[in-house]
């Protein structure tokens, strides 16, 4: 559900350049980088900026270009030395910076070499929650947002759908304390017909229908 979610997006986003396979696997084996398929092909796919920041990290203030993926390799700050067993995946703009664990696909906040809280269950996860974001309005029929919902009927609605929860597609809070029990941020749920995310920090529901819904 979460990759098919993802492909129906992708075309609604027409501000990137595609970045060559074949140099980014040239960089990635000259500096002994592993990367995982998934990462491989989001550097491809939006890892140019020609055209300027992309609108989907504008909107989540960050930075996740292949030229920045250079840098990092290249320039080797100390502050952004990558973990071992993890992949540099990008920055926000006030300094936190994210990894990819190399096994898991998971998406981690790090800093000077040590990796803490996780913050996106994945790729395709961090691209959902980017895309319909800044897309909610264009690939849908209808959104309706309610926010301050009242915590009983918030929780009661995780309780009555957690069948319905997509999996990995939920975020986490910046965690460099607290480890074991990350915050949730944002989870997405598939409940008749309808896309829903929850937005933890402000008990905010979001409820999505029709548009690219109607192809799955």
């Amino acid at each position: 559900m979460l990759k098919m979610l993802v492909e129906l997006l992708l075309p609604y986003v027409n501000d990137v350049r595609f970045v060559d396979e074949a140099k980014i696997r040239k960089f990635a084996e000259a500096q002994n980088i592993l990367l995982r398929d998934e990462h491989l092909h989001f550097l491809m796919r939006f890892g140019s900026e020609e055209n300027g920041r992309p609108s989907i990290f504008e909107w989540w203030e960050g930075d996740f270009d292949f030229d920045i993926f250079s840098k990092v390799y290249l320039e080797k700050y100390p502050d952004m030395e990558v973990p071992a067993g993890n992949t540099f995946f990008g920055c926000d703009f006030v300094g936190h910076s994210l990894c990819v664990d190399n096994s898991s696909g998971g998406i981690f906040l790090y800093d000077e070499g040590e990796r803490f809280g996780l913050v996106h269950e994945g790729i395709d996860g961090f691209l959902l929650r980017c895309m319909a974001s800044v897309y909610g309005t264009e690939a849908f029929a209808e959104k309706t947002v309610n926010i301050g919902v009242e915590n009983e009927i918030f929780e009661e609605f995780r309780s009555r759908n957690h069948r319905e929860k997509i999996p990995g597609a939920t975020s986490y809070d910046f965690e460099y304390v607290n480890l074991d029990r990350p915050a949730i941020v944002s989870e997405y749920y598939m409940v008749e017909r309808n896309l829903i995310s929850l937005y933890h920090p402000t008990r905010t529901m979001i409820t999505l229908s029709g548009g690219i819904l109607g192809e799955i």
